[in-house]
């Protein structure tokens, strides 16, 4: 089923509209992932009945929101969140499931610390940038 999928991304997006201090958005993308993962249908479905016009009668979906989903059912990426997987290039899902962890301290970890948390095992490797 897509919605999962969708939603996945959408929390994934949220998180680093946090982490770059975006107000609002993140609220907005969290707001569309539960949406999705409580529907019944398929997204797909609904946009091979009615296009993006029916996505947006999603609870939460707004016309940029249904360009993202569309995106995702013709390409099976979204190039929004693809900009941001390449502008912050850490396991931010890995980095953000550690207690206490949320991507304000993953940011401040990975820009002005110069280190990315690797968690292997329940041991944490600290490695700084550019290390092998």
């Amino acid at each position: 089923m897509k919605n999962q999928e969708i939603a996945s991304i959408f929390y994934k997006i949220a998180d680093y509209l946090e982490m770059d201090e975006v107000a609002f958005k993140p609220y907005a993308y969290r707001k569309v992932a539960e949406v999705l993962e409580g529907m019944e249908e398929d997204v797909k479905e609904i946009y091979k009945k009615g296009g993006r016009a029916a996505l947006e009668k999603i609870p939460g979906v707004g016309k940029n929101i249904a360009e993202k989903i569309e995106e995702y059912l013709k390409t099976g990426k979204i190039k929004h969140y693809e900009q941001f997987k390449k502008k912050t290039p850490i396991d931010l899902e890995e980095i953000i499931g550690v207690e206490g962890m949320g991507p304000k301290r993953a940011k401040i970890l990975y820009q002005k610390l110069g280190i990315i948390p690797n968690f292997i095992g329940g041991k944490s490797i600290i490695k700084r940038k550019n290390s092998p």
